[in-house]
C-alpha cells in the first residue's frame, strides 16, 4: 500500500472512529426544515429569521450585494420577501446558512474552504439558470439548494482534516495536492452521509452522492443539470486556455438535456457574469 493511499485510509478511520461532521446550530435546523417544505410558512419563516440578529444582517447583506440589487433595495426580512420573492429568499436564507460552516482558523484548511465555497455558490448559480433556461418550471424551488449543497462532502472532509491537524495525529501532515485526492476519492459518500444527517430529502442526498457517478440515474433531471453545471464550473476554474468547451456539449448530459452548443456558452456567460457581481 502506497503511502497515498494509507493516509486516504487514515482519514477514513477517524471519519468512522470521530463525530467530525460538521453542524448546523438549532437555529439554522429549524429554518432549514421550514423553508425546504414543499409549502414553506414564510410568517414562521420570518419570525425564525427576526430571531437572530446575525443571520437577519446577513441575509440583507445579501440581498442587497450587486447580484441582487437590481431587484430593488431591501431593508427588513418583509422587505426581502415582497421584492425578491419566495424562492429568492429561501435561496439567501440557504446561502446564509451554510456558509457559517466555512470558517476553519488553519490556513490550508481555510484557502480550501474558500475554493469550495466559490464553486458552490457558482454551481447554484449556474444550476438555477440552467432550470430557467431549460423552462423546467417545477425544478426552479429545489435548483439552487441542488447546486449548493451538491460538494458538501469536501467541507465534512475538510472538518476532519482540520481536527486531525489540531489532534497532530502521527505522521499525518497532508500537502495540499495530496488534500485535493483526499477530497476527490471520498467525498460523494461524505456528501451522502452528511445530508443525510442534515435530515434534508433524499433527492438533494443523492445528487450529494452521484454527481460523479459514471452510472447513474439519468430521468433525475436536476442531477443532470448539477452535473452538467459542475463540468462547466470545473472547467471555468481550471482556466486552461487550450480547453473549451467541446466535451461538455458532447457529453451525456448535454444531450440529454437538449440543451445546444449556444445554450452551454450562454451558461458559461451567465456565470461569469455572477461572478462579477459577487
Amino acid at each position: 500500500m502506497n503511502k497515498e493511499l494509507k493516509i486516504i485510509d487514515i482519514v477514513q478511520q477517524y471519519i468512522a472512529s470521530e463525530n467530525s461532521f460538521p453542524v448546523l446550530n438549532p437555529q439554522a435546523i429549524k429554518l432549514q426544515n421550514e423553508i425546504i417544505k414543499n409549502d414553506p410558512d414564510f410568517d414562521a419563516v420570518k419570525k425564525l429569521i427576526r430571531t437572530d440578529p446575525t443571520l437577519t444582517s446577513e441575509i440583507l447583506k445579501i440581498a442587497n450585494s450587486p447580484f441582487y440589487k437590481g431587484l430593488g433595495e431591501v431593508e427588513t426580512i418583509r422587505d426581502a420577501l415582497v421584492r425578491l420573492g419566495q424562492n429568492e429568499l429561501i435561496n439567501i436564507v440557504m446561502r446564509v446558512i451554510h456558509k457559517q460552516n466555512f470558517s476553519s482558523a488553519n490556513p490550508m484548511i481555510k484557502e480550501f474552504q474558500k475554493r469550495l465555497w466559490n464553486h458552490s455558490v457558482a454551481c447554484a448559480i449556474g444550476t438555477l439558470w440552467t432550470t430557467r433556461y431549460l423552462k423546467m418550471e417545477d425544478l426552479i424551488p429545489k435548483a439552487f439548494i441542488s447546486g449548493l449543497l451538491h460538494d458538501m462532502g469536501k467541507l465534512c472532509l475538510l472538518s476532519a482534516l482540520e481536527k486531525m491537524l489540531v489532534t497532530e495525529i502521527s505522521g499525518f501532515n497532508p500537502t495540499p495536492n495530496l488534500v485535493d485526492k483526499i477530497l476527490d476519492n471520498l467525498h460523494t459518500q461524505q456528501g451522502y452521509e452528511l445530508l443525510t444527517r442534515w435530515h434534508l430529502p433524499a433527492q438533494y442526498c443523492d445528487i450529494a452522492k452521484e454527481h460523479h457517478n459514471e452510472e447513474y440515474d439519468s430521468s433525475d433531471i436536476l442531477l443532470t443539470i448539477v452535473r452538467l453545471v459542475n463540468m462547466v464550473c470545473n472547467k471555468m476554474e481550471k482556466n486552461d486556455p487550450d480547453q473549451d468547451l467541446t466535451f461538455i456539449i458532447g457529453s451525456k448530459e448535454a444531450d440529454i438535456l437538449g440543451i445546444s452548443e449556444t445554450g452551454v456558452a450562454l451558461l458559461e456567460i451567465a456565470l461569469e457574469d455572477a461572478q462579477g457581481k459577487q
